[in-house]
């Protein structure tokens, strides 16, 4: 929370926090013997914001929620009535003639007293909570806060009835495919109490526009309470991003009693333009608003960030009459939208920090990711998410509270309901339309008519948040849904039919050669959500596993079953790499094929859109973190922000310069042609580049090979490299490799990748289960630098470097890498440690440790 002059936080670790069974917080004595009740749960220390299982968990009153089944231990919290208390010391002096207290998010519904009086009844998490203690605070200063949590409602979690929801609260922590029943409860937002006289700044808007040459304005747009009525100075500054005023104006107005808005505009000679990331620097303005009553006495204060950027949207080349716009353009250069879906970084959001928030972002802002799709079934997130984006260019994808329920996916009209939803969708536009980073705001995840046909704006729900969005927002996209268009999902059957627009799905690997077909001839606009399930790595899985058994992962496991039962990769897993033993425990090489399939499904759909540039205008995987620690899920980050393979595959997809490889199947019958098209993927083609293709077997004998120096410039559209094809021989290992390198004009490799093929298997990748052992060594190379050294005469295949432990391990600037015989790689990496003592390096034919010696 930002800290003012005039505002009083209470936030912190001085709360106390008592459980009850439903009511008996209420009589201080029973009824029969007269004698004290006490709670079911004695008062413990809580932090705010937070959550009551946080408190619970670090008071050793619940077991880790994440280790093995222990979150089913935890669901009776819900079953409690819970109160936090506080005690209040007002310093002398401090309050003016007005006073307010205000949390900003309570979850979910309940009663706020002061001093042992009810102060307000509160329902909705959503929502600020404003109560007036104007003449209510003690003399002394000393003041008590209490605040009851009445039992939470029960929501539909991911299987239910979309058209019956009536209560606005966070559906995913009610039992979703990657989070188990977790129902938050607490104050999840900021505290504090505001103090002024005068008059109040209730809502500040500086809306940032650029104009010709590098001129732009800001429109600010400010909505007061004024309880004395007189003469107010309005003093308005816009700084840049070092603090220097590059702009102030003064405003002097006489104002009546009531709400008034006021306008300025701050019109700046030079302004740099913020850009999504990958495409430029993101300057950011700040915007302040100072009021001051007739004899000089500040009233209120305001102040946000700006952006100057431009966004348009233009229809796709070949699109269908009657398909929605799905092209973005910032400021005139259309953008090919990359990123990840974002769902809560944990089930108890309200104790989630910057520090928490920063060790998921970092990694998928460095994947090379412009857009965040915030997902409709989870929350608003807090500033610190938005403020983050902003610094960093990530683009949001903001949805309304609102997702599909599988029984029904009709949103609700309810009229109870859509008023709640008005009053939460009205805060959110208010609180983040001025973030440069707010891309547009859509409907909801996954909103159908009957059929699976997305809704549109003939709902009144949908049609009530576009009005909204229209009134608040004028210049933001607003999307009824997300899909978007006359299909929900693509399907081959209706390719070249024009129907398929914005859309969901597939969630699988479809299989060799299926996968790949699908994605040859999709014809998609646009994919906001396309995702594979992968396991989690295998020291994790072992590390929380408690008292369960982590293999054989299947569906009679519970484990398995409980962290992600719809993600269980037994069979996806054995129809791709041959059957395995119910008995041997092999998990590390389970989870190496599970997440080897992860990569491989997800970056050749990532690579399969990204050539259809520019009829296809963006790629969104589902999903980019997770909550809570699945057995498998199709996240490309684990719970503890640790990338998985696929992470790796599309940093590069992602990257401003790429080369990706259009096939037809990964395994082949020997004698059989391969042919791989080679694409240039990048807006600009530098000078003097040579990309190097080479077909080579596992033991790094050539097989094919070619050189494509393509012309220098820009590129609209992938450009056609060449193809590559040659005869399948007999293969020793059954394995072969095709691998492409972007050089510079003096040999300097600026990047690389492997694709694996397999030759003569009865299963498309069982060869990889059975390579000839590769021999590797490492040594620290200087700094955060590890050298890899592949000292036989067999390619190490998918090496994945791991750390000695899972708390702090590093994070490795490549991973998942292929070596051929000879081959030395230099990777480098970060993380909490100075320096490395123990590596853990684990492939389909590499498994060993090694230490450094400190």
């Amino acid at each position: 929370m930002m800290q003012k002059w005039n505002i009083f936080s209470l936030n912190g670790t001085d709360w106390r926090l008592t459980g009850w069974y439903p009511n008996q917080w209420r009589p201080k004595l029973s009824m029969e013997l007269g004698v004290t009740i006490h709670p079911a749960v004695s008062g413990v220390a809580a932090t705010v914001p937070g959550s009551v299982q946080t408190d619970l968990l670090a008071a050793g009153l619940l077991p880790d929620p994440f280790v093995g089944l222990n979150s089913l231990h935890c669901e009776w919290v819900t079953q409690r009535e819970w109160v936090y208390e506080k005690n209040v010391q007002i310093p002398a002096g401090w309050p003016q003639e007005r006073c307010e207290l205000v949390f900003e998010g309570l979850d979910y519904a309940g009663t706020v007293f002061w001093n042992d009086e009810q102060a307000a009844e509160f329902e909705g998490m959503f929502v600020p909570v404003v109560i007036d203690l104007t003449g209510r605070l003690s003399p002394d200063g000393e003041n008590k806060l209490k605040v009851v949590f009445r039992l939470p409602p029960e929501v539909d979690g991911q299987v239910g009835y979309s058209s019956r929801i009536r209560h606005l609260k966070s559906r995913f922590n009610y039992a979703w495919d990657w989070c188990p029943r977790m129902v938050a409860v607490g104050i999840w937002r900021d505290v504090f109490i505001r103090t002024y006289h005068g008059a109040v700044i209730r809502d500040f808007y500086p809306h940032a526009q650029p104009l010709e040459m590098n001129e732009g304005i800001v429109d600010i747009r400010t909505e007061a309470d004024i309880f004395r009525p007189g003469t107010y100075d309005c003093l308005y500054t816009v700084e840049d991003g070092e603090g220097r005023v590059l702009w102030e104006g003064k405003q002097q107005q006489e104002l009546g009693a009531g709400p008034v808005v006021l306008a300025m505009s701050a019109e700046l000679e030079s302004i740099a333009l913020w850009w999504p990331r990958g495409m430029g620097d993101q300057p950011l303005y700040r915007v302040r608003l100072t009021l001051l009553d007739e004899i000089g006495q500040i009233c209120d204060t305001a102040e946000r960030n700006v952006g100057f950027r431009r966004i348009e949207w233009t229809a796709n080349p070949g699109a269908p009459a009657g398909a929605m716009p799905y092209t973005a353009v910032v400021n005139g250069i259309p953008v090919f939208l990359r990123g990840v879906n974002w769902v809560p970084a944990s089930p108890y959001y309200g104790a989630v920090t910057e520090q928490d928030y920063r060790k998921q972002l970092d990694p998928l802002a460095d994947m090379n990711a412009n857009l965040l799709r915030v997902w409709g079934g989870g929350i608003i997130e807090k500033p610190a998410f938005y403020d983050y984006c902003d610094h960093e260019g990530l683009l949001v994808w903001q949805e309304f509270l609102q997702s599909s329920s599988a029984l029904d996916n009709c949103p609700p009209d309810d009229p109870d309901l859509v008023k709640a939803l008005s009053a939460a969708a009205k805060h959110a536009i208010r609180e983040k339309r001025a973030h440069p980073s707010l891309l547009l705001w859509c409907g909801g995840n996954e909103l159908m008519w009957e059929g699976f046909r997305p809704v549109d704006e003939r709902h009144a729900n949908i049609a009530m948040l576009a009005r909204l969005v229209s009134e608040l927002d004028p210049d933001r996209r607003f999307l009824p849904a997300s899909a978007s268009g006359p299909a929900f999902c693509a399907s081959a059957a209706d390719f070249g039919k024009g129907v398929h627009h914005d859309v969901h799905g597939p969630w699988v690997y479809a299989m060799d050669p299926d996968h790949y077909t699908f994605f040859n001839g999709d014809d998609a606009l646009f994919r906001s959500e396309t995702g594979t399930p992968g396991a989690s790595r295998g020291s994790l899985l072992r590390e929380l596993r408690g008292n369960c058994a982590v293999w054989p992962p299947t569906e009679n496991n519970p484990y398995w079953v409980h962290r992600g039962s719809w993600w269980v990769p037994w069979e996806t897993v054995s129809g791709a790499f041959g059957p395995w033993s119910l008995t041997e425990d092999e998990l590390e090489t389970f989870v190496m094929c599970s997440r080897f399939l992860q990569k491989e499904s997800v970056r050749y759909a990532a690579e399969a859109t990204l050539r259809r540039m520019p009829e296809a205008s963006g790629f969104v995987v589902w999903m980019g973190n997770e909550p809570f620690p699945n057995c498998a899920n199709t996240s490309i980050l684990e719970w503890d922000g640790m990338p998985k393979p696929v992470f790796y595959a599309l940093k590069k997809a992602f990257s401003p310069l790429h080369v990706s490889v259009r096939y037809d199947k990964a395994s082949y019958m020997r004698g059989e042609t391969f042919r791989g098209d080679l694409f240039l993927h990048g807006p600009e083609i530098p000078s003097e580049i040579i990309v190097h293709a080479v077909a080579c077997d596992i033991f790094g004998r050539v097989l094919a090979e070619s050189f494509y120096q393509p012309a220098v410039g820009f590129a609209v559209s992938p450009i056609l490299l060449g193809t590559i094809d040659f005869a399948l021989p007999e293969l020793e290992g059954r394995v072969f490799f095709l691998r492409w390198e972007l050089r510079d004009e003096s040999g300097l490799v600026l990047s690389t990748a492997a694709y694996i093929y397999t030759v003569d298997g009865q299963y498309a990748f069982d060869a990889l289960r059975c390579l000839p052992a590769a021999g590797l060594g490492a040594e620290l190379a200087g700094g955060r630098t590890v050298m890899l050294h592949n000292h036989s005469a067999v390619s190490a295949v998918e090496v994945w470097l791991e750390g000695e432990s899972n708390e702090g391990s590093p994070v490795f600037a490549d991973n998942g890498i292929m070596l051929l015989p000879g081959e030395l790689r230099a990777v480098s990496w970060t993380g909490a440690e100075e320096r490395l003592s123990v590596l853990r390096l684990e492939g389909f034919n590499v498994r060993t440790t090694l230490s450094f010696a400190q």
